[in-house]
């Protein structure tokens, strides 16, 4: 990597490589411990911090600190959950993390990340080192094509080429002379980077910042087929072998130009340049994240004060009004000849309209500080944003490194474009997104691009092009991860899923292609056979799926046999507080982002119908995907409007180019939302972003617009394999207890349907088969021993099995729940421990 840009990009890496280490080390001695003691997700998590970590150090070239990690993972690799490692094993991986401590130590102090005893540290870890013979000399004909291109780079980087296409050319023809001189003596990493070379004065042809970027690239390994070489500096100008380099780049220009190059990491340049950086005020990024999060929390609360100014407001209204009635039966009284009650309704008049005038003292005082309020706090969040805002070449620029080592791994010629470097996004989602982007890469250069062989065999040029861009798409962005490979092949994922029993031959021939495809982000899955360098180990394109359900986002992959496969990351442009539509359907309100809703639209009967088995709606002359909001979102379905002949209200969800209409029963208002994190337990719930807490207190769900719109694509709905397994009814009228069981049941594949007590419930159950009911106990209207005496006095749902879950936990409790007809009782605390799950496969039909 050109050291400028490592050096820019250095105090992120090293802040969260000491993390990572730190973190490790912390698993690691947790190894250590009695295997019942350890949390069952503690050697699956220690390994994926280790295989990003690698991942990271590979993208900016640090291949001692690279060797190292890639050596913990391998010894990591048979270790089994219950059996934990031995002492000595803890010690060697210990010393291998004080070693890549040492080498971050040194980075920070403007020097090569270097590991000390680098050697015996790899074989105390199992890995076989090889001794590379002492070069004895360098071939005169390698160094005259170095030189010559050095020169050839110097000639292209000046403003004016009298012919830039037979440079570059003359350039490629050298470059891919000395990759043939490099295999022939057996130097296949200068072979490597000759070839890179080639390909870097091949995009370096057009000019313009394409030429820029490229001859970064060709820099960079210019000096490392130096270094590989053996050879320190360029040689004197005054050599012979000099002469043969174009007439337009004398080599004086190589020199001022790849000599600094070589060395800039080490030299006084760049420890002004760190001097620098040490003056700046670094800030602890939870520090940040906890100033930001009260930010959104005072722009939250603005909506609070004015929902109280508008309540002073209505109360001063109220005054005025109680006033006109009190004047006018001081009036009346006075017509009937007063006496002391005159007088007293007079004083308590007075004293009204001295309490309306302060009221509305006090209503105006409190819009004005409102108003003001909201400035300080819009201006705070601007600037805070404006703060964590950075261009995506942070993002991109890093990948260049990671495919020419990937490619050079797996011998493809892989070309890489970057697009939108330009785009700005939050620093959090940048963070964030750099583990899955990398996966994404490998991924698509070890699984999409095919071997030149096959490459030919297919018609296809024998280099590979893989793209990667960042595309803004209003409030949110898409990072899109494409290449033209072969595509993927759902045969393919299918008898993976089936092999690793993640499914049954039986259900994966019911997935569509569309379904099949998705199989891939599941965690653990992975076609390799064999464990390599590069993939095979399970780990990756979950990190994706659960780092874009954190951020608010999704994931999809789109694929075309023989063309290429496509991943799109969709996410929001910044995580702050953000504007929500507050909906209702049915009983439940829930909020989706006034970003993701393009309008709200009354539709009349006639402008819904049904077209190749889906229903769909006319809206300006196309024909939308039109679905209930409460049948996406796992709520009952209830009767629309629209089904009656009267007008429905739906909502145009777009993200991207796709556009879904919802039916909702109505609009109740928009206001800042904070999304806060649901947690752990419903992490399954993809529909789900998160909660926020309105003005008024309610606690609302944040519905995750992007997963909406792929969910309601026709090649992702199938109701075949739904249809024929149970469904499960889960009653209870908390939110967070009620999805939390949905999730669990979900997740071991169980239609599930929600009630919010226990008169929905049976409103459902007359109208929809379910084949098992799960109910809490104290609920509004209708209680869970009262539905399940309802159930159980039913002439075609006494059958019905009913559980119920409650923290009701005396033996006298238990008594009256199965008495009341309850076919399983469980405390709530029992369900995270598995028992939910055991009950309700013993008490489903098989």
């Amino acid at each position: 990597m050109d050291p400028q840009l490592l050096r820019s990009i250095w105090p992120v890496f090293s802040a969260e490589t000491r993390e990572q280490i730190q973190a490790i080390g912390a698993k690691v001695l947790g190894l250590e411990g009695p295997s019942r003691e350890r949390d069952g997700d503690l050697l699956p998590s220690l390994k994926r911090l280790v295989h990003s970590l690698k991942g990271s150090a590979a993208s900016l070239g640090l291949d001692d600190i690279e060797q190292v990690v890639h050596a913990i993972e391998d010894s990591l690799g048979p270790i089994r959950s219950e059996q934990g490692l031995p002492r000595d094993a803890v010690e060697v991986l210990l010393r291998g993390l004080s070693g890549i401590e040492a080498a971050m130590a040194r980075g920070d102090a403007g020097q090569q990340p270097h590991v000390d005893g680098l050697d015996a540290l790899l074989r105390s870890l199992g890995r076989d080192v090889e001794v590379a013979p002492a070069t004895t000399g360098v071939s005169d004909e390698a160094l005259d094509a170095l030189d010559f291109l050095e020169a050839a780079l110097g000639a292209l980087c000046s403003p004016d080429v009298p012919d830039r296409a037979a440079v570059v050319r003359n350039a490629v023809e050298r470059a891919r002379a000395l990759k043939a001189l490099a295999l022939r003596t057996g130097a296949e990493r200068v072979a490597t980077l000759a070839e890179a070379t080639a390909l870097g004065f091949t995009r370096m042809e057009p000019g313009g910042d394409p030429a820029s970027l490229a001859a970064s690239d060709v820099a960079g390994a210019l000096v490392e087929v130096r270094s590989a070489l053996g050879v320190a500096s360029p040689r004197s100008p005054d050599s012979p072998r000099a002469v043969e380099a174009p007439r337009a780049a004398p080599a004086p220009v190589v020199v001022e130009t790849a000599a600094p190059v070589a060395h800039v990491a080490a030299g006084p340049e760049s420890r002004g340049s760190a001097s620098s950086v040490d003056q700046t005020v670094r800030v602890a990024v939870k520090t940040l994240d906890s100033l930001t999060l009260q930010v959104e929390l005072l722009v939250s609360g603005r909506a609070q004060q004015a929902r109280r100014a508008e309540a002073y407001r209505a109360l001063s209204d109220n005054t005025h009004e109680v006033l006109l009635h009190l004047e006018r039966a001081a009036s009346q009284l006075a017509l009937t000849g007063g006496g002391p009650a005159l007088d007293s309704l007079r004083s308590g008049v007075a004293l009204m309209r001295g309490m309306q005038k302060r009221l509305l003292e006090v209503a105006r005082e409190a819009h004005r500080d409102g108003e003001q309020l909201a400035l300080v706090a819009q201006v705070a969040r601007d600037d805070l944003r404006d703060l964590r805002m950075v261009p995506s070449s942070n993002l991109l620029e890093p990948l260049r490194r990671t495919v020419r080592e990937v490619s050079a791994r797996l011998a493809k010629d892989v070309t890489l474009d970057l697009t939108g470097g330009d785009v700005r996004l939050d620093r959090r989602i940048l963070d964030a997104l750099k583990d899955p982007l990398l996966h994404l890469v490998r991924n698509a250069i070890d699984h999409g691009l095919e071997s030149a062989a096959d490459r030919r065999a297919a018609g296809k040029p024998e280099t590979g092009r893989l793209s990667v861009r960042v595309e803004p798409r209003g409030a949110r962005i898409a990072v899109v991860v494409e290449d033209d490979g072969g595509g993927l092949s759902p045969e393919r994922v299918r008898a993976t899923a089936v092999r690793k029993g993640l499914l049954t031959e039986a259900a994966a021939a019911q997935l569509s292609d569309a379904q099949a495809a998705r199989l891939v982000f599941q965690p653990g899955f992975s076609t390799r056979e064999q464990v390599t360098a590069t993939s095979g180990r399970g780990v990756g394109l979950d990190v994706v799926q659960a780092t874009a359900a954190r951020l608010q986002g999704s994931v999809d992959v789109e694929f075309w046999p023989g063309r290429g496969t496509r991943f799109t990351v969709d996410l929001p442009l910044t995580l702050a507080a953000a504007l929500g539509l507050l909906v209702r359907s049915g009983t439940m309100v829930s909020a989706i982002p006034s970003d993701s809703v393009e309008r709200v639209l009354r539709l009349k009967p006639d402008d819904v119908g049904t077209v190749a088995g889906r229903v769909v709606a006319r809206v300006d002359g196309a024909q939308l995907t039109f679905l209930p909001l409460a049948e996406a979102i796992g709520m009952p379905r209830l009767p629309l409007a629209i089904e009656s002949g009267r007008v429905q209200t739906a909502a145009l969800v777009v993200v991207g180019g796709d556009k879904v209409l919802y039916a909702i029963d109505e609009v109740v208002g928009q206001q800042e939302i904070v999304v806060r994190s649901l947690g752990r337990h419903l992490q399954g719930v993809r529909h789900l972003a998160g909660a926020a807490v309105l003005d008024d207190g309610r606690v609302v769900p944040v519905l995750n617009a992007p997963e909406l719109v792929r969910a309601a694509r026709p090649e992702t709905r199938s109701s075949g394999p739904e249809a024929q397994r149970p469904r499960i009814l889960v009653c209870d009228d908390a939110l967070t207890t009620r999805f939390a069981m949905k999730s669990l049941l979900e997740i071991a594949g169980y239609p599930v349907v929600t009630a919010a007590d226990g008169e929905e419930a049976w409103n459902i159950l007359e109208r929809t088969p379910c084949q098992l009911v799960v109910s809490d106990w104290q609920m509004p209207r209708l209680d869970g021993v009262g539905l399940a005496r309802r159930l159980k006095s039913h002439a075609s749902l006494h059958s019905t099995p009913i559980i119920l879950v409650t923290s009701l936990d005396s033996p006298e409790d238990r008594a009256a729940g199965l008495e009341a007809g309850a076919d399983g009782y469980l405390v709530k605390r029992e369900v995270e421990r598995g028992k939910l799950l055991e009950l309700v496969r013993q008490l489903l039909p098989a």
